[in-house]
């Protein structure tokens, strides 16, 4: 269905920034991008120190100096890399990337002043003019954003033209050309690194997200979860979770198709997403069912959460062609709370579940907590109530 796939179209913005992108896959990038820094920098570091034997057979003069800025360079591109491995953070990647760009074109600076701004094409010297295209070139590797790209490319871009000015050759018509070509070649390396982003991202959402809704799937959702458990127990802060099911979903399958089925779905997804703050995660568990995690969320809060929600779906009148009145839906939800160190992400789970299977066992539409529910109740451990209630 046409209408499912929306959430999987990716906006110019999300290719301009990575502010609009989700905290999981900035982390999925950052493992990304650090590898390949940490590989240029070893590289780029080896091949700057292979090349100092060739400036000593082919420079009569300043050889000396350029093997210091050389190993300066390879020096630096070293530390980049041993910081970088220790780091796992899209912001320190980001910096780890600026640090080898600016390197790399602080070392074509002083090696074009120590040579003197050389400019005669005839000769061996003129490689080190060159040396930005280079720079420009290496960063197609890299899956970066549309102002990332342009950023690193307008430094290497204002070094250049810095170099030329005091070569004297900055209005001449060889340098337009280069110029001209450099443009061309920074526009497909912008086209390249996009086109990683873009291809990571869509990736990205087939691999985490529920196709239909849009939301995470139970793989990614479960995955954050423990995640965010781990790092709230630490803390010893409250934890809440809900355990949403649509009620008598398979009736309106059964009565107005899967196609009213999928809207309904998209409809309660849409309203629910709307409740939350920046931190918490919810999605998709599988068929009717939706978990919201809340970090940082009391029994008492969570309660008013889920209140929150079972009032705003009860508004909705969800309209679908072919059908001639709006359809309604309710939910039930099961709510548990940790606020002890020793809950689980299972444990959570397992108080929520019991938790729902009281409230669709007390007529719906309702929502329970865990440690209200009765004994009985709480000493069952399967889910036979499910199609039952249905």
């Amino acid at each position: 269905m046409e209408l499912s796939y929306r959430h999987f179209k990716l906006s110019l913005q999300e290719l301009w920034s990575a502010k609009r992108h989700a905290a999981s896959f900035n982390t999925t990038r950052a493992t990304y991008l650090r590898s390949r820094i940490i590989a240029l920098s070893y590289v780029w570091a080896a091949l700057t120190l292979v090349w100092i034997p060739v400036d000593n057979l082919t420079l009569d003069t300043s050889s000396y100096s350029l093997t210091i800025l050389r190993i300066c360079l390879a020096a630096t591109l070293f530390t980049i890399a041993h910081i970088v491995r220790s780091r796992h953070s899209l912001r320190d990647c980001r910096i780890a990337l600026v640090a080898l760009v600016m390197s790399i074109n602080v070392f074509y600076l002083l090696a074009n002043h120590v040579l003197g701004y050389p400019h005669t094409i005839n000769t061996f010297v003129y490689c080190y003019t060159l040396l930005p295209f280079l720079h420009v070139i290496m960063l197609t590797i890299f899956p970066l954003s549309i102002r990332e790209s342009f950023s690193l490319i307008l430094a290497t871009a204002l070094t250049q033209i810095y170099v030329d000015f005091q070569s004297g050759f900055l209005l001449s018509l060889d340098i337009f050309a280069i110029y001209w070509l450099q443009t061309v070649v920074g526009f497909l390396v912008i086209w390249a690194q996009t086109s990683k982003l873009h291809m990571m991202l869509r990736l990205y959402r087939h691999a985490t997200l529920d196709p239909l809704t849009g939301v995470y799937n139970r793989r990614m959702l479960l995955t954050l979860a423990k995640r965010d458990i781990e790092n709230t127990r630490t803390r010893s802060r409250p934890y809440s979770v809900l355990l949403m099911d649509l009620d008598k979903f398979k009736r309106i399958n059964d009565q107005y198709g899967h196609f009213a089925g999928d809207m309904v779905l998209q409809a309660f997804t849409k309203t629910v997403q709307e409740t939350l703050r920046k931190s918490d995660i919810f999605g998709r568990y599988g068929g009717e069912e939706f978990i919201l995690f809340l970090p940082q969320c009391s029994a008492e809060n969570a309660q008013l959460v889920a209140t929150r929600i079972m009032s705003n779906i009860r508004d909705l009148a969800i309209d679908v062609e072919g059908v001639s009145e709006p359809i309604r839906v309710t939910t039930s939800i099961g709510i548990s709370t940790s606020l002890s160190t020793q809950d689980s992400l299972h444990q959570l789970l397992e108080k929520a579940d019991l938790a729902l299977y009281h409230a669709k066992h007390n007529g719906r539409d309702c929502s329970r907590m865990f440690d209200h529910c009765c004994d009985d109740v709480q000493e069952k451990h399967k889910r036979p109530w499910l199609e039952a209630a249905n």
